[in-house]
């Protein structure tokens, strides 16, 4: 073993003994590929913290719109609309794996699981008491997953969990680690070829791409190294910038990502904020002008009642006199138009010259120079366009048109919901008008009853009391006949007079002979009664004592008679009308029944549009 003076002196020598061209060499690929290695750890930590963060948002934000939309459907045991918006979320969101719904006390609600929640899952990720949501990630055999879990009404309702697969986010980190892997492989390939020939005159310009180099290490990825001659370390300066470049535009890409997730974010926190469709569009364009820097925009829906099938139902940045005649016009050939029927986004470069729908001086008045228009889809079914313009002379690129096309999707999903979520309490306010009438018709139904048997057959029978007492008294044979004949007459009009009312409670026609025979004697009654002419007809019947009478459920049979009862109540009641013809109508799998008279009439939207007054106008609504 050589002493240690001796050997420093020896391993200096072996260092300094090395040619110039290998040590040129030797630094100028320890440089790049330390550089190149120091890039990819900080590029991929960097992008791996980003993207981590911004799926976190999102996942928060789809699991509290999920918390959001869930909570009346958990208070009103709504199972059905429950799984309905599990599946929606998961078609809607592709890194969503699961989704599953607990109530307060911790079981579950509705789950996307084929069978059920696995146990283990359901004790992963409690939700502390005071905390709003939690984020716990884990291994599965899907790979990493992060679950996330936020309170329904601050857990008193119950807790929403859902599962987000961090596959994509992985891949997407090694892609771009193998991508800046290769870049750093190619610029060593090179940087090698072009140090072979590098003199001791090249340091310089080799010093100046080690300090490029930590600029771009620092963050600067602006950086470029200043090719100082067309030699070889000028291909060095040169290979290195392309380096640069694609590292420059992988970051870009990558931020340009980051920002399209934070913009839905950012409109799925504004969709969730209300249930209202006005109210949700509204701030979900506000929003989205916002968010990309734009001066107008308008939404158009569905709809059938408009005379150009659409109704704006949402603008922004426009003046009163564009929007109404936006809402008023004619699409024809308009970008609307196409759009509504192909389902695909379209740009609008120029809207003065290709906008001919439009009034020029309007246009020109607005500032308006182009706009984009995106279909608002839900369901794989165009339901309105979304439309966004600026007054700037500035392009929508591909990039623009992709992220609006992801917002009218969102936007259109959001927009379907709400218009399902008032459909669902409009007609659970009828319903509840419905009862109350039920319950009305039911007890009024029950007096008439009382005063009827009270006024009628009390009063017949109490007559009937007094002629019996009456026949005690007869002086002669022929008083007590005239007598008897008289109080048999007086029993036959109560006997009538019950069946009368049996008739109107139940006829046993309906049971014993069917519904056309039911409603043929009603209709002759009806006519005794009221002096008006009735008209009765039926198709497809069969004769009364025919083999081939279609089968009709009693509950159906029940219905159609008392349909039929009520237009006919309603005809001599309001309609002040002479004659009335009733066609019963059976075909293979439905019955139609169809009640005409030449009454006064009535605007049928009306009276269907008409809110439960005073009067309790609800005879046409419980038809």
């Amino acid at each position: 073993m050589k002493p240690p003076d001796l050997t420093e002196h020896w391993l200096f020598d072996r260092i300094t003994g090395v040619p110039l061209r290998t040590k040129i060499v030797g630094m100028v690929l320890g440089a790049v590929l330390l550089i190149g290695l120091v890039m990819t750890v900080t590029v991929r930590t960097r992008l791996a913290t980003d993207l981590t963060r911004g799926l976190e948002e999102r996942g928060v934000a789809i699991a509290r719109y999920v918390a959001a939309r869930s909570a009346d459907m958990v208070l009103t045991d709504d199972t059905f609309g429950l799984y309905q918006l599990v599946r929606d979320t998961l078609e809607n969101n592709l890194d969503v794996r699961y989704v599953f719904i607990l109530d307060a006390q911790g079981q579950p609600l509705v789950y996307s699981f084929p069978q059920t929640v696995p146990p283990a899952l359901l004790r992963l990720n409690p939700v502390p008491a005071g905390e709003s949501h939690r984020l716990q990630p884990f291994d599965s055999d899907e790979g990493r997953m992060l679950d996330i879990a936020v309170s329904i009404l601050d857990g008193r309702a119950g807790v929403v969990r859902l599962g987000f697969s961090l596959q994509r986010l992985q891949a997407e980190v090694w892609r771009a680690t193998w991508e800046l892997l290769g870049i750093t492989a190619l610029a060593l390939v090179i940087a090698s070829a072009i140090a072979l020939f590098l003199t001791r005159v090249l340091t310089q310009p080799v010093l100046d791409l080690v300090s490029v180099t930590r600029r771009l290490e620092e963050g600067d990825l602006t950086a470029r190294a200043r090719p100082f001659m067309r030699d070889e370390v000028g291909e060095l300066a040169q290979a290195f910038n392309a380096m640069a470049d694609s590292l420059q535009a992988s970051h870009q890409k990558l931020v340009q990502r980051v920002r399209e997730l934070v913009i839905l974010n950012a409109i799925a926190n504004a969709i969730s904020s209300t249930l209202d469709l006005r109210e949700m569009l509204q701030a979900a364009l506000a929003r989205v002008l916002s968010e990309l820097d734009l001066q107008a925009g308008w939404v158009f829906l569905e709809d059938v009642n408009s005379p150009n099938g659409l109704q704006l139902a949402a603008q922004s940045g426009l003046s009163q006199a564009f929007a109404r005649q936006e809402a008023t016009r004619e699409l024809g050939d308009c970008v609307c138009a196409h759009v509504l029927h192909a389902g695909r986004p379209m740009v609008v470069d120029d809207i003065c010259n290709q906008c001919r729908r439009l009034d020029r001086q309007l246009v020109l008045g607005e500032g308006l120079t182009c706009h984009a228009s995106v279909p608002l889809v839900s369901r794989n079914r165009v339901i309105g366009v979304l439309n966004v313009a600026s007054r700037d002379a500035r392009p929508f690129s591909e990039e623009d048109l992709a992220l609006l096309d992801s917002i009218g999707r969102q936007i259109g999903v959001a927009a379907e919901n709400a218009r399902l979520w008032e459909e669902v309490k409009e007609k659970e306010a009828l319903r509840g008008q419905l009862l109350e009438k039920i319950i009305t018709a039911q007890e009024e139904e029950r007096q008439r009853l009382a005063r009827e048997l009270h006024d009628e057959a009390g009063q017949a029978l109490t007559s009937l009391r007094f002629g019996l007492r009456n026949l005690e008294r007869a002086a002669s044979p022929a008083e007590m006949q005239e007598r008897l004949q008289a109080l048999r007459d007086l029993v036959g009009e109560i006997q009538e007079t019950l069946h009368d009312l049996a008739l109107e409670l139940h006829p046993p026609a309906l049971d014993e002979l069917g519904l056309d025979v039911a409603l043929r004697n009603f209709a002759a009654q009806y006519a005794r009664h009221t002096g008006i002419q009735v008209e009765f007809q039926t198709i497809g019947m069969g004769a009364e004592d025919s083999l081939h009478r279609p089968i009709i459920p009693p509950q159906t049979a029940v219905t159609a008679y008392r349909l039929v009862q009520e237009a006919l109540t309603n005809a001599a009641r309001h309609a002040q009308a002479n004659r009335v013809s009733i066609l019963l109508e059976c075909q293979e799998n439905q019955m139609i029944v169809i009640v005409d008279d030449d009454g006064k009439g009535f605007n049928a939207q009306a009276a269907l549009d008409q809110r439960r007054g005073a009067d309790g106008h609800l005879g046409i609504r419980s038809m």
